[in-house]
C-alpha cells in the first residue's frame, strides 16, 4: 500500500555563535524523522541557508537569501547567544530580519506556522576585551522586545540542555499539530519506508533495529532515577550534617563572645577557623557528587526525553494510555522529589549567604560554599525544567 506523507518544514535563524546549536538541530531532526520513520506520517525538513541557498546577487546577502528560501514553511526556530548579527539594509541583523519576516506571517494568521525563541545562557568565551558589548546589548533588546511583543522564549546553558529542549518542544508541537489535522498513527503492516528514511538507515547513524524502544528508554530511566536518588539522598545528609555542624559552632561563637575570654582574638580566630574547615571540607565533597549526578541526570532525562519523543506514535488506546500514565507518574515522581531537595539547599544557601565576615579565611569558604551550593540548585533547577516539559508530553497524550 502507498505511504502518505507530510512534510513539515523547520526554518532556523541565527548569527554565527550558535553554530554547535544549529547543527545539533539537524541531528535531532535527523533523530526523530528516523524514529517515527512509518508511525505517523509526518517527517520534518529542515531548512537552513547553509543549504537551501545558493550563490547570487542582492541587494545584500540576506535580501538573496529571502529570494531564495521560501517563507511558508511551519516552525521557526530563533538561536541567539551574545551576537546580535551584522545589520542588513531593513533590519538590525540578519537573524532579527527572518524573524521580523516569520512574525508578520503570523500576525496575518496565528495558525500559518509557530515560532520558538531560544536564547544560550552560558558564559561568553571572549575576553571581555574583545566582547562586543553593542552586540550584547542589541541581543538583550531583543529578547526585552519579545517580551513586549508577548513572546515567550526559552533559554539554555549547554548544548545538550538545548538538544533535550528542542527534542521535546518539536515532539510538543507535533502532538499538538497532529491533534489539530486529526492525522491517525499508520498501521505498520500497510507502511513501506520512504526513501529519505532509508538512506536514514543505510547511514548507520540511526539504524531502527538497534534503537531502544520505550520499554528500554523507561527502564533505563529508572535505573538512572534510583541513582540520582541515592546521590540526592547523600547530598541531603552531607548538606544536614554541615547545617548542624555550622548550628553547633554558631554556639560556640556565641558562647565565647559572651565568656570572659570574649576579648583573646586568637581564639575567636580559632573557633572560625572550625567553622571555616568545615565549610571547606563540605564544599569538596559537593565537588565529588556534583559531576556525577549531572552526568546521571543527563543520562536519565536523555532516556525521559527519547520516550517523550516516542509518544507521539501512540495511539489513543488503552495499552499507550496505561503507558503514558504510568510515565506520566514516574516523571511527576522525578520532578518532585528535585523540587523538595532544591528548596532545602536554597533555605541552607541563604542562612549560609547571611553569616557575618568575621575573618579572611571564612568570608572565603562561605564564598565558596555559597558557589557550590548554587551549583547544586541549578542542577536541581535543570532536572525540574526538563522533566516538567516531558510531562507535559506525556500529559498530552492522556488528555487527547
Amino acid at each position: 500500500m502507498a505511504r502518505q506523507e507530510t512534510i513539515l518544514s523547520v526554518f532556523v535563524a541565527s548569527p554565527s555563535d550558535v553554530d554547535e546549536e544549529r547543527n545539533r538541530l539537524e541531528e535531532v531532526i535527523r533523530e526523530l524523522n528516523t524514529a517515527w520513520a512509518g508511525e505517523i506520517g509526518i517527517r520534518l525538513e529542515l531548512i537552513r541557508w547553509e543549504t537551501h541557498a545558493y550563490p547570487s546577487f542582492g541587494e545584500d546577502a540576506q535580501a538573496v537569501i529571502n529570494d531564495q528560501i521560501p517563507d511558508d514553511y511551519d516552525l521557526f526556530i530563533g538561536l541567539m547567544w551574545y551576537r546580535f548579527g551584522t545589520q542588513t539594509g531593513r533590519a538590525g541583523s540578519g537573524t532579527a530580519e527572518e524573524f521580523q519576516r516569520a512574525k508578520k506571517r503570523f500576525d496575518q494568521d496565528p495558525s500559518s506556522l509557530q515560532l520558538m525563541i531560544y536564547f544560550k545562557d552560558a558564559p561568553v568565551p571572549v575576553a571581555p576585551s574583545k566582547l562586543d558589548h553593542a552586540q550584547l546589548t542589541k541581543v538583550a533588546e531583543f529578547r526585552s522586545d519579545l517580551e513586549d511583543k508577548g513572546g515567550l522564549y526559552w533559554s539554555f546553558v549547554s548544548l545538550e540542555d538545548f538538544e533535550k529542549l528542542v527534542r521535546l518542544h518539536l515532539t510538543r508541537h507535533i502532538q499538538t499539530w497532529r491533534s489539530k489535522h486529526s492525522v491517525v498513527t499508520q498501521d505498520k503492516s500497510d507502511i513501506k519506508p520512504s526513501i529519505e528514511n532509508e538512506d536514514a538507515s543505510d547511514s548507520g547513524s540511526f539504524d531502527l533495529e538497534d534503537e531502544p524502544g520505550i520499554l528500554d528508554l523507561m527502564e533505563q530511566f529508572e535505573d538512572e532515577f534510583t541513582t540520582i536518588t541515592e546521590i540526592t539522598e547523600r547530598i541531603a545528609t552531607a548538606t544536614n550534617e554541615i547545617g548542624e555542624k555550622m548550628s553547633a559552632r554558631t554556639v560556640e561563637i556565641k558562647q565565647f563572645a559572651s565568656g570572659p575570654d570574649s576579648t583573646n582574638r586568637k581564639e575567636a580566630k580559632r573557633l572560625i577557623s572550625r567553622a571555616a574547615a568545615d565549610m571547606d571540607q563540605y564544599v569538596q565533597r559537593m565537588d565529588a557528587e556534583i559531576p556525577i549526578f549531572g552526568q546521571h541526570l543527563n543520562i536519565g532525562m536523555n532516556a525521559i526525553v527519547k520516550t517523550a519523543a516516542m509518544t507521539i506514535e501512540f495511539k489513543v488506546e488503552s495499552d499507550d494510555l496505561m503507558q503514558a500514565k504510568e510515565n506520566l507518574v514516574a516523571v511527576r515522581g522525578f520532578s518532585d522529589s528535585l523540587t523538595n531537595v532544591e528548596h532545602q539547599i536554597t533555605e541552607f544557601q541563604d542562612k549560609i549567604a547571611s553569616l557575618p565576615r568575621m575573618t579572611t579565611s571564612l568570608n572565603r569558604s562561605k564564598r565558596s560554599m555559597v558557589n557550590v551550593l548554587q551549583r547544586l540548585i541549578n542542577e536541581f533547577r535543570n532536572g525540574h525544567a526538563m522533566a516538567k516539559e516531558a510531562e507535559a508530553s506525556f500529559a498530552s497524550i492522556i488528555d487527547q
